[in-house]
């Protein structure tokens, strides 16, 4: 049996070179004067600012390269223990996270050069804070209404036993919230379930009309405490929809909005016909979004500059969106900071009897 050929250096280069032109990781091999002796061909790419032309990055300074002088320090450690040197550096002013490993390399033309391959972990970071944000945020929202049953159960246990009056007025209350604490479980198992693939819409025709007011009915006390008023104003409509969800995603939407409202403000939803078929837009006049937010508006766990005075788990827009996107719908959101918000629901319009 004949052995294998031993691929040449050529091979191994051209294989080399096809990595890195490939791969989503930057190369740079740097020289002992912390300059840039080669890159590889993606590297001007991942490491220059987003949208704007490339330049080589052979003969630049590392710290021209990269700001963070920590990646000065680990090409230093790596040449002088001639050690692999692992850590995590700042990229455009921390707005992005590279993972970087720099070794050492022994050229015979150069001495000892340092290679350095960084990672982007950015949306890894980003992740990691969500996902404690999630905890700290669910942790709140649960504790609350949780606090409140028992607070009820005791006071109907003790002074409130024997007045009839009471009794109905703190089940009331007990009933909104054990409401509340099933619309939230519900909504983190419903985004669960979707971004898993395993839930199919159940479509109807809805009247968004009527859902309309329902969904105001339903938190018509969150309204009273923040001192907002809600109007719903438009024409009867009909949308091919999930009922039950698109009532989960808009009152999501519009819990936002009354959060979010200044005390004595107004809340509207509007109802009709849009360009593309039936739509809901749900508007108010708080203190809007900034750009920066809005690029992250819909991503899982986010909470922006509107919810740092408002506690929430950071779901309700993400709940949202799946949702009506399942369905196949689209929602979008614009917004003026200092003037309010407007989110957009778009729905299908109900097939044609015989369509």
């Amino acid at each position: 049996m004949t052995a294998p050929a031993t691929p040449g250096p050529a091979l191994e280069g051209q294989v080399l070179r096809l990595l890195t032109r490939l791969g989503s990781d930057a190369t740079l091999v740097v020289g002992p004067d912390r300059r840039v002796v080669w890159a590889s061909p993606n590297a001007a790419q991942i490491l220059g600012p987003e949208g704007s032309p490339t330049e080589p990055l052979e003969g630049r300074s590392l710290s021209q390269v990269l700001q963070d002088p920590r990646a000065g320090e680990l090409v230093g450690r790596a040449l002088a223990e001639e050690a692999v040197q692992r850590g995590e550096i700042g990229h455009q002013g921390w707005r992005r996270v590279l993972r970087a490993v720099v070794a050492p390399l022994a050229a015979a033309d150069h001495g000892t050069l340092a290679v350095v391959i960084l990672s982007d972990i950015t949306h890894e970071r980003r992740l990691g804070r969500a996902h404690q944000d999630l905890i700290a945020n669910l942790s709140h929202d649960l504790r609350t209404p949780l606090a409140s049953l028992t607070l009820l159960a005791e006071t109907l246990n003790g002074a409130a036993r024997d007045d009839p009056e009471a009794t109905r007025l703190f089940a009331g209350r007990i009933a909104a919230e054990a409401d509340r604490l099933h619309g939230l479980v519900a909504g983190i198992l419903d985004l669960a379930r979707i971004e898993a693939g395993v839930e199919e819409p159940t479509l109807t025709e809805v009247d968004l009309l009527e859902l309309a007011h329902e969904v105001v009915a339903a938190l018509s006390p969150q309204a009273e405490r923040r001192q907002v008023r809600v109007e719903v104003q438009g024409s009867a409509v009909t949308a091919s929809a999930d009922q039950p969800r698109l009532s989960r995603a808009l009152s999501s939407v519009l819990d936002n909005a009354i959060k979010f409202s200044h005390h004595g403000g107004v809340v509207q939803l509007e109802v009709g016909p849009g360009g593309g078929g039936p739509r809901v837009a749900v508007r108010d006049q708080g203190r809007g979004i900034s750009a920066a937010t809005m690029a992250r508006i819909f991503d899982r766990f986010y909470s922006g500059d509107r919810s740092r005075s408002v506690p929430g788990s950071g779901l309700g827009l993400t709940i949202a969106k799946e949702a009506v996107e399942l369905q196949g719908g689209a929602i979008e959101v614009s917004s003026t900071p200092g003037e309010g918000t407007e989110v957009v629901i778009s729905l299908r319009a109900p097939s044609p009897p015989g369509g």
